[in-house]
């Protein structure tokens, strides 16, 4: 069960310079249009975030695919994938890790490339048996660039080995029609999934990008996927103001962002398993509503680590902050403080770790809300398939709601592109459509560089 709590976002905590329920109540009439938006979306067939996760032809796709592997004796996948093509499984590996370490049945040890860092690569691929090793390209497009030159890179190496045996050391994730990716699996006879065409690669968590390989990693994915579910049934059910802690929290955002000036919107997490969701979300955030100069920037912070680097800005620098924190109610392990026969520190006697760490986060809380810094806070019970589900949608249908009160769209990434052409061009791609960049490149490119 995920629960919000948003005392401190409030004017009775923060004072003059918070927003107050009623204000959220005037949002009324934009909060449902962004509902009947969203509910037309999906109808129309154009967003899939709703439907996809009740497709068990996926999930049923997935197992059949990674149990062929285990019985060809692959013990390590190693995925490739930009952006929300690897970060959905590598915050569910993070998350998960302690339920993956206790995992007995077949699974698989996952590596990923999440850049084109060629050190990092080579140090890496120089350690595997890639007789027992699998290569997963993940791409919705299927012609993202970093993946394919990868791709180029790791079949030559699979090629000197096995000869044309390297096709059964290859999946590749990506669009069920068209692509790069698509078109090479279909003509040489190489394993591959789909990826739903109305879903976009930062959303696809709910997808095979995300699901293959948490399923090689011995998770369920079934149960992650009926906590997305779940929390799409409970959000749905309700009218944006009827105690809708996803509508809410969209409409702090707001206006904080539009009233108050407050342009920074924290992602704090207090737990280390919970780092990565911190990164995915943060990506969602940013590559979903950055757009139209009229969007909060996502900063990511982890509790209690960067109260020791961080909080002081917080706490004092600019007045441009909305702390959104993340927490647990059950961290699956604990200590006991045993501080007897040390008289400064007996107030910690008998108290546990997490006591300590959830106080500090209750701390901050208090504390940014003495100098008038809005905050609130989201609580997981205990990290497991189901919950990371639940808080996974929460995310994905807070921001849609938040991009729809901003009035952009957060389907799509036209900023992206944009420097995707630039990076083309640079490469030696030519392509009609690029004839503006290329203008822009060329006038560039003549003011001298300004190096020492």
């Amino acid at each position: 069960m995920v629960e919000f709590n948003f005392k401190f976002a409030l004017t009775p905590a923060i004072g003059e310079g918070g927003i107050s329920y009623g204000d959220i109540k005037l949002l009324k009439g934009k909060l449902t249009d962004a509902k009947g938006n969203l509910e037309k979306l999906r109808k129309d067939g154009v967003i899939g975030l709703y439907d996809v996760p009740e497709d068990r032809q996926v999930v049923k796709d997935i197992k059949n695919m990674a149990e062929k592997f285990f019985s060809d004796g692959i013990k390590t996948l190693f995925v490739f994938g930009m952006g929300g093509s690897s970060l959905g499984a590598i915050f569910l590996q993070n998350a998960l890790k302690q339920t993956i370490d206790k995992t007995v049945n077949k699974k698989m040890k996952v590596l990923f490339s999440e850049n084109i860092d060629p050190a990092y690569l080579s140090n890496n691929i120089e350690k595997l048996n890639l007789d027992e090793t699998l290569f997963c390209f993940v791409s919705k497009s299927g012609s993202t660039i970093e993946v394919v030159s990868q791709f180029f890179i790791i079949k030559e190496k699979l090629e000197n080995k096995f000869k044309d045996g390297y096709k059964e050391h290859m999946i590749f994730i990506t669009d069920k029609k068209s692509g790069f990716l698509r078109n090479f699996a279909d003509e040489n006879n190489i394993s591959v999934l789909d990826i739903a065409a109305n879903v976009g690669g930062r959303y696809s968590i709910i997808t095979a990008g995300s699901l293959f390989p948490a399923y090689c990693m011995g998770l369920d994915i079934d149960e992650f996927l009926n906590g997305v579910i779940s929390a799409r049934n409970n959000i749905l059910a309700k009218e944006p103001l009827d105690a809708n802690p996803v509508y809410t929290a969209a409409s702090i955002i707001y206006l904080y962002y539009t009233q108050r000036k407050r342009n920074m919107f924290l992602i704090d997490t207090y737990g280390d398993y919970l780092n990565e969701f911190g990164r995915w979300f943060r990506q969602l955030f940013a590559e979903s509503l950055g757009k139209d100069l009229k969007s909060p920037t996502p900063v990511k912070a982890t509790g209690a680590t960067d109260q020791h680097s961080q909080l002081q800005l917080y706490m004092d620098g600019p007045q441009d902050k909305l702390s959104c924190f993340i927490c647990l109610k059950d961290y699956g392990f604990d200590y006991n403080i045993n501080s007897k026969g040390f008289e400064k520190y007996a107030y910690l006697n008998g108290k546990k770790l997490s006591e300590l760490l959830l106080n500090e986060l209750s701390g901050v809380e208090l504390a940014l809300a003495m100098k008038g810094r809005p905050s609130f806070r989201i609580t997981v019970d205990k990290i497991n398939e189901f919950t990371m589900g639940e808080l996974s949608f929460i995310c994905m249908e807070m921001v849609p709601v938040l991009g729809n009160l901003l009035e952009i769209n957060p389907f799509d990434q036209p900023g992206v592109e944009k420097g995707k052409k630039f990076a083309y061009l640079l490469m030696g791609r030519t392509d009609s459509s690029f004839a503006s960049e290329m203008e822009e490149l060329k006038r560039l490119q003549k003011i001298e560089d300004v190096a020492f």
